[in-house]
């Protein structure tokens, strides 16, 4: 039973990361409506992005757990990035996997372990 409260524990710190994302994407598309940005700085929005939802989810998870921070960074940072990944394929994306998204993982589960132990202490 008490595993079962620890993983709804990472799955609600998906769930806020991703509605963090949408707010976030929403609030740039209107900003790039009116103020066009360049592919470079648009790549370094997702990454940005993406880490900021990780860091926001791990820390949520970890401290709603109450323990095994850097598990729950790592169980938050995986699970995001697999949705990620299957909303890109489902919309239509490519399904390879680049060096770009490999980077962008790696980055993500560091962040998600190291705010992970965050949240534990905080």
């Amino acid at each position: 039973m008490e595993n079962k409260i620890k993983y709804s524990c990472a799955a609600e710190g998906v769930f806020r990361a991703a509605i963090l994302t949408l707010i976030v994407l929403v609030i740039y598309s209107v900003i790039t409506i009116y103020l066009p940005a360049s592919m470079k700085a648009t790549s370094v929005f997702y990454i940005v992005m993406t880490l900021i939802s990780v860091l926001y989810g791990s820390i949520f998870a970890a401290k709603k757990a109450g323990e095994k921070g850097w598990l729950m960074g790592i169980i938050v940072a995986a699970t995001y990035m697999v949705v990620l990944y299957l909303v890109k394929v489902v919309g239509g994306g490519s399904a390879a996997i680049g060096m770009r998204e490999v980077v962008r993982t790696s980055l993500a589960l560091g962040i998600g372990t190291l705010s992970g132990m965050l949240g534990i202490n905080l």
